[in-house]
Order: structure tokens, then sequence, then C-alpha cells
């Protein structure tokens, strides 16, 4: 993705956002149930309609959802979050270089990135403490591995697939 490069453009966060919202669409509503069962809801962040709303600011349309293997198991389900939750630690410095590179008029697109900055410091601890007392209690560090693995290689296929079919489409 083109995020972080000094030429980035509107379509390339338009782009970026279509996959992230194809993503996060298909994930929460199973993710945040199976959560919710463990009593862990409150460690993961809803993210796609963030993502709807800097769409439809940007003028396009939302896509399909993106089928997800979500995880039964707790451990599997922290590793999942972990992955996702601390990509919004890096979100901060992807949103102040689109910031800087599209102007400050560019913000409202970008409710995604700044939403989840919102006490990221605290909800980042949580999650760490979540994923300790996990491992105290199980062998659970090649279920987290998985699951963290898995998001990645998720977006990855996503991004394979937009990059051959059509994922973009204005309004």
């Amino acid at each position: 993705m083109r995020l972080t490069a000094d030429d980035v453009a509107a379509v390339d966060v338009a782009h970026a956002f279509t996959l992230f919202h194809a993503f996060y669409a298909g994930l929460e509503p199973v993710l945040v149930s199976r959560l919710g069962m463990l009593s862990l809801a409150g460690l993961y962040r809803r993210r796609s309609h963030l993502l709807a709303d800097d769409l439809a600011t940007l003028g396009y349309s939302l896509p399909q959802p993106w089928p997800s293997i979500v995880p039964d198991d707790e451990a599997g389900l922290l590793g999942l979050v972990y992955a996702i939750e601390g990509s919004a630690l890096g979100g901060q410095i992807v949103a102040r270089h689109l910031r800087s590179r599209l102007g400050a008029e560019f913000s409202d697109s970008l409710t995604f990135y700044s939403a989840l900055t919102n006490g990221v410091g605290a909800h980042w601890q949580r999650v760490l403490a979540a994923l300790r007392q996990a491992l105290g209690r199980e062998p659970a560090l090649d279920a987290m591995s998985a699951a963290a693995n898995g998001v990645f290689a998720s977006l990855i296929s996503l991004a394979e697939t937009c990059s051959s079919e059509p994922c973009l489409t204005l309004r």
C-alpha cells in the first residue's frame, strides 16, 4: 500500500480503506461475539463503521465483507486482538504522514485513525495484561502467534485479490 509514500494521494487512502473495511466488516461480527462470550469484548475496538464513514467522506462505496477465520479459543482470539490493536499504534504515524502530505482539510477523511488514537496507550496496556494472564494459564503462545499471523495472511490475500479485481468504486 502506498499510505506512507511521499506522493500519496486520496485515491491511495481510499484503496487502503476499502481493503480495511472489507476485512473488518467480515471479521467484527464473529470476533465481537466470541470475545463477548469470554468477557473480553472491551479489548477490541470496532473499526468498520469508522472506515465506512471515511469512505463515504471520500465518495466511495463500501466493499463486500471479506470472509475471515476467527479462532474459537481464548488464546487465538487474544492473538488476533494483539495483531489488530497493535496496528493502532502504527496508525498514529500513518495518520500524521497523511495529514502532512494531503493537508489538514483531509483530516475529515481519517476518522479511522483519529478515533483509534484516543487512549491508545492505556488500551494497549489492557491488551497486554490480558495476553500475559492468558499465557500464565495455558500454553497459549502457539495459538496466539498463529492467530496474529492469520491476520496478516488474510490482509495479504485480500490485497492480492483486489489487485486483480476492482475493489474500489465511486458512489
